[in-house]
């Protein structure tokens, strides 16, 4: 591009040159003649010159990311991009659009959350701008966090991630703000069927951009009106995010997020106040500088970044006065830094990173679905990495990398190899590998049978928790068709050891058996066919093969509750003159369950009566179950549409929309319930989402 303008211009330089320099002195070297006045003047000094219009273009950031990086296993998508997609419960949702795309699946209709190639729903570092977030979900895991206008671009890898990200298993999703660097106040306003959001932004100065973005639901105040405290739950959403340039070349940059959940009700018999409240809280910064004068053995360039973060999560309830309490606390604080020199074929960086997290969980009566312990820790880790990325021929590339964990409460501390490589068998077509261990001390409490997964309850590896540990193996092509159509397929297989997953039976006044050992692998393979969107069409086809097998603590083999074999999504959107039209189909193959054969009513032997009892003079109802994960829930299937039509008066952008969920009202199952008291004994399928029309309003100026 650059050898092409560069081209254009000398052509134009010239022939001005040749107008204004040589022309005239063409004519002043002639011999002097007498003027032919029956003839017209006419000479290039004169003559307008009409130039050939000159165009510019860049490739989009997919295909420099193509060129540049190994890439292997990332997926990275504007946010306009993920808001082409259906919209879910008219918000658009960035943890939902993730669930469209290869390697991501979700349990159900009822959870934003992700599981990632087989992995486990915990094992996912989710980054806001770099920041960690603990639990970005809203209403029981329904909707997610982010607000919509306020991402930018998304990042998502889905295995063989480098060495400068650590701590999870299975992924990696930084979540990047958007910044907005045209002068004046911009923003967007909507109103949809659970939420009014506000997003403003703009220039700050003349390099830097300003973001402040806000989110409530008002289901709430809409009920009251019809009935005082029938519905007493809303969610917010407030974030800001600011980048400037400062003096002496400093880049700096700082986002802040809060976001509640709150549930207030009165109980109708005792009249005691009741509440529920979680959310998240993060704030972080970042300072950078490049430094241009640098010794020639390091390269062209080094940048320094420094970082500096906090994130909380809050969980409290309380039930009946304080008859039922239940809290969950994390604490998270860590610092860390990076050198990245650049030179022509090499890229090299070193880093570090310090944290700390202070987790607490309390619950004062057992109850089912939860964790029955109550414990406090303190976790510290100490993580150093150093990557290098290095072209030693056009045609090759390889990333190499080593990362160190140590985590001092556990007396535990690992060196993890990463390794990727591509080979461009031409410009556009390429083959990739990467292979890589990775670890993670921090895990969930909440069990992965259990299918709707409404918070974590966090805990640390110490003493008696070990790190767990898995290994990415990854084979993948990738080709670009055209410059906005590529593909990619990728196999994979993933090998855990010292996983861990909660105890159902353990002791509350005992520490240590809060988890049973668990080890197993996930293998499978996804596809991608994704057409960029060029103005008219954009979407994708994913599929997605996984096959996962764990063996328990008693040696049983058994297929985790997320293995879901087949999995399909068709995501388009249709730009027509003054109308958009977006489609979402997916068909996927059930998630297993245990089954329950029988139930019966326990009663208690007393030794002092001499007879059977019942507790409480209430029955004490048992289950027994088959085989672990022994069946599978029936195929599910869903089409989801949204129309939208902008209006543009007077330099705003006015945009009603129509979205319908499961438009065809298809009856998925969501789980069975069972129930043997008659004869004959009855099986109750309880469904997923039915059929959900919203409609919605946009305005953006």
């Amino acid at each position: 591009m650059r050898e092409e303008f560069v081209r254009r211009c000398g052509s134009v330089f010239f022939a001005l040159w040749m107008a204004a320099v040589v022309a005239p002195r063409a004519h002043g070297q002639q011999r002097p003649t007498q003027p032919d006045t029956t003839k017209k003047t006419d000479s290039l000094a004169h003559r307008p010159i009409t130039l050939p219009a000159m165009h510019t273009d860049t490739s989009r950031i997919e295909r420099r990311l193509f060129e540049s990086q190994p890439n292997v296993s990332t997926l990275s998508i504007t946010g306009r991009e993920l808001r082409s997609a259906p919209r879910f419960f008219a918000e658009a949702d960035v943890l939902r659009s993730l669930q469209l795309m290869p390697g991501i699946e979700a349990r159900n209709d009822f959870s934003a959350g992700m599981n990632v190639r087989g992995g486990e729903a915990d094992q996912n570092l989710i980054l806001l701008d770099g920041y960690p977030v603990y639990n970005p979900f809203h209403f029981g895991g329904l909707f997610g966090t982010f607000i919509d206008p306020a991402v930018g671009r998304v990042d998502m890898l889905t295995g063989g991630f480098p060495a400068p990200f650590g701590g999870r298993l299975s992924s990696v999703l930084n979540v990047r703000s958007a910044e907005d660097d045209r002068r004046g106040i911009h923003g967007t306003t909507e109103v949809s069927f659970i939420a009014s959001t506000l997003s403003l932004g703009g220039a700050l100065g003349s390099s830097g951009s300003w973001l402040l973005a806000g989110r409530r639901t008002y289901a709430d105040q809409a009920i009251n009106l019809v009935k005082k405290n029938a519905f007493p739950y809303h969610f917010f959403d407030l974030e800001g995010h600011v980048a400037h340039t400062l003096p002496l070349g400093l880049r700096f940059s700082a986002t802040g997020y809060g976001g509640d959940d709150l549930l207030h009700f009165k109980s109708t018999i005792e009249g005691e106040r009741q509440h529920v409240l979680w959310g998240n809280r993060v704030i972080g910064g970042t300072l950078s500088r490049a430094f241009r004068r640098v010794p020639s053995l390091l390269g062209d360039s080094i940048v320094a970044e420094q970082r500096v973060s906090q994130s909380l999560f809050d969980l409290n309830t309380q039930i009946s006065g304080g008859g039922f309490s239940l809290t969950s606390k994390v604490r998270d604080a860590r610092v860390g830094g990076a050198l990245t020199a650049y030179a022509p074929n090499q890229t090299r960086s070193v880093g570090y990173e310090v944290a700390g997290q202070r987790l607490a969980y309390s619950v004062n009566y057992p109850v089912p679905l939860f964790p029955t312990d109550s414990f406090r820790q303190r976790v510290r880790s100490v993580s150093a990495y150093a990557d290098e990325l290095w072209t030693p021929t056009p045609s090759l590339m390889m990333e190499a990398g080593v990362r160190y964990d140590a985590i001092a409460d556990a007396h535990a501390a690992a060196f993890m190899p990463r390794f990727s490589v591509k080979y461009f068998l031409n410009k556009d077509l390429a083959v990739s590998a990467a292979f890589g261990e990775y670890g993670q001390w921090i895990r969930s409490l909440a069990r992965e049978d259990i299918p709707l997964r409404a918070v974590d309850y966090w805990i640390g590896s110490d003493s008696v928790t070990p790190m767990s540990r898995a290994r990415h193996y990854i084979l993948g092509v990738e080709r670009w068709v055209t410059p906005s159509r590529s593909f990619r397929v990728e196999g994979f297989y993933k090998r855990y050891s010292q996983l861990l997953e909660p105890n159902p039976f353990d002791d509350p006044q005992r520490r240590g058996d809060e988890f049973l050992p668990v080890k197993g692998w996930s293998t499978g393979g996804d596809f991608m066919l994704r057409q960029f969107d060029t103005g008219r069409f954009g979407g994708w086809i994913a599929y997605t093969y996984t096959l996962n097998s764990r063996v328990d603590s008693d040696g049983q083999r058994f297929f985790p509750s997320q293995d879901r074999r087949h999995d399909v999504n068709v995501v388009g959107s249709w730009h027509l003159p003054r109308y958009t039209l977006a489609a979402r189909f997916n068909l996927a193959t059930g998630t297993p369950y245990t089954r329950i054969v029988g139930q019966f009513d326990r009663i208690r032997y007393d030794p002092m009566s001499g007879s059977f009892t019942k507790q409480n003079d209430v029955p004490e109802l048992q289950f027994l179950t088959g085989p672990r994960n022994g069946e599978r829930l029936p195929l599910s299937q869903r089409l989801d549409i949204s129309v939208t039509h902008d209006w543009r008066p007077r330099g705003l952008t006015i945009t009603p929309y129509l979205s319908v969920m499961n438009i065809y009202n298809a009856h998925n199952v969501f789980g069975y319930v069972f129930d043997y008291s008659g004869a004959p004994p009855k099986r109750i399928s309880l469904p997923q989402l039915p059929i959900f029309p919203t409609l919605g309003l946009s305005v953006a100026w």
